[in-house]
């Protein structure tokens, strides 16, 4: 089990007994709710799965972070937050380097927000339909951990809230500074696709295999 007083959450372990871990995370105006299943579409069978809700309300549901010009502050808070949480979760026993963050749209920000700063490698970067909020000199905070931490990114070419054309700039710059980015199009909207989830399955699963070998 987890513990933590951080975030609104919801446990779901995996049906093989393992230390892997993918937290998860929520786009604006929803919440952990539509992912109480995640496991059983997911279909990785040793994965352990956090459900974290968003702290903000934000009309029938949670936010992450504000509008402009208050993003930045916010995605700052969150990920002060996170970090106070892979904290909490490395002193009960769960390694980084075998933690998955898996986010949508806002929670895919998030998500790689958390990739690109957190100091140590996680077992990867999942983002669905999202996009990123590149700071100042973002490079500089990068650590030579971190950039180990491997990644993938979907998104849809019917997307009219996030274009398909700013997130992929976004991952060529991540490309860029030496992360591994493993970029699928798809022909889709702002959602999450039920054949998506092969393709996430199979990518975790390398992941998976990778780490049981090292």
């Amino acid at each position: 089990m987890i513990h933590t007083e951080l975030f609104r959450h919801k446990f779901i372990p995996a049906r093989k007994k393992s230390d892997f871990l993918m937290i998860v995370l929520h786009g604006r105006g929803d919440s952990i709710d539509p992912f109480a299943e995640f496991n059983d579409e997911l279909k990785i069978p040793e994965m352990n799965y956090l459900l974290l809700n968003a702290p903000r309300k934000f009309m029938d549901g949670y936010t992450w972070y504000g509008e402009p010009p208050f993003q930045k502050n916010g995605v700052l808070k969150i990920r002060e937050k996170m970090f106070d949480l892979l904290n909490e979760l490395e002193n009960q026993g769960w390694k980084s380097e075998n933690i998955f963050f898996f986010g949508f749209s806002q929670g895919c920000l998030i998500s790689a927000d958390v990739g690109m700063n957190y100091p140590k490698k996680l077992a990867g970067v999942v983002g669905i339909s999202g996009y990123f909020n590149f700071y100042p000199r973002w490079r500089n905070s990068i650590s030579k951990e971190a950039i180990e931490t491997p990644w993938l990114f979907t998104h849809g070419h019917q997307d009219d809230v996030l274009p398909l054309e700013e997130t992929k700039y976004g991952v060529e710059k991540l490309k860029d500074a030496g992360f591994k980015v493993n970029w699928v199009e798809m022909d889709k909207d702002h959602s999450l696709k039920e054949e998506e989830y092969p393709i996430i399955r199979r990518w975790v699963k390398a992941q998976l295999q990778d780490l049981k070998n090292s």
